[in-house]
């Protein structure tokens, strides 16, 4: 059950076979012929550190850094929804760039970027929001928009910086702590993110004490009865 009930929190599907089993092989040999650390906290860590949440939830996360937000509970899982489940290289890619052009016609991006049609001005501003002016991509982007003969869109740009190694590692520990909330809880985070975020910065993003705080606590138990 548990492992189960990681798939649906924070992959947003059912599990596929193999991995149901490797997981739950993780936790009954723990102590035996896998090594520790390989508890709940490792197990349920190892869901949000995998290449497919990485690629899918954290991918969609970043896109609200870039507009200097954290998501909402009720905002983040449809946005999920559109690149989780079983699909193909493809499908995923083709369900990303949907993504990203229905996210440049949301009041979050418009009120920011949408008359910013300078390319330095609209790289700067990116530069800005998400905390990095001296990003060393910062010149490329720009003079990819350039006219006469630019070489990427607006779009593209703001792609890249979302999947620059610089972003990713900035929201790394934030965007952990509020998947706690999101997956664990199934809400919003309240005030008390901060703290974890804190937490992490300073132990060097150490999860476990976090995690152990989450699926012990009484709401994420009493959402199973417990």
């Amino acid at each position: 059950f548990f492992v189960r009930e990681h798939y649906i929190d924070f992959l947003g599907r059912e599990p596929d076979a193999a991995g149901y089993q490797g997981w739950q092989d993780i936790l009954n040999n723990c102590g035996i012929t896998v090594a520790p650390p390989c508890d709940r906290i490792e197990v349920s860590a190892g869901f949000f550190r995998s290449p497919e949440f990485q690629a899918r939830g954290y991918f969609i996360y970043r896109f609200y850094s870039l507009v200097g937000k954290i998501p909402l509970y009720s905002q983040f899982m449809p946005d999920f929804a559109k690149v989780s489940g079983f699909l193909s290289a493809q499908q995923l890619e083709d369900n990303k760039v949907s993504f990203i052009n229905e996210f440049m016609t949301r009041a979050d991006y418009l009120n920011q970027y949408g008359t910013l049609n300078d390319p330095t001005v609209y790289v700067t501003a990116l530069m800005q929001t998400v905390g990095l002016p001296d990003h060393p991509s910062k010149g490329a982007w720009i003079a990819a928009l350039t006219e006469p003969n630019p070489t990427m869109t607006k779009a593209q740009v703001l792609r890249s910086l979302a999947e620059s190694t610089q972003v990713y590692n900035k929201y790394y520990n934030e965007a952990f702590v509020i998947m706690q909330y999101f997956g664990y809880l199934r809400r919003s985070a309240d005030g008390s993110y901060v703290h974890w975020v804190e937490t992490m910065n300073t132990t060097g993003g150490d999860y476990r004490v976090m995690i152990n705080g989450f699926v012990n606590s009484a709401e994420y138990r009493q959402r199973f009865g417990n």
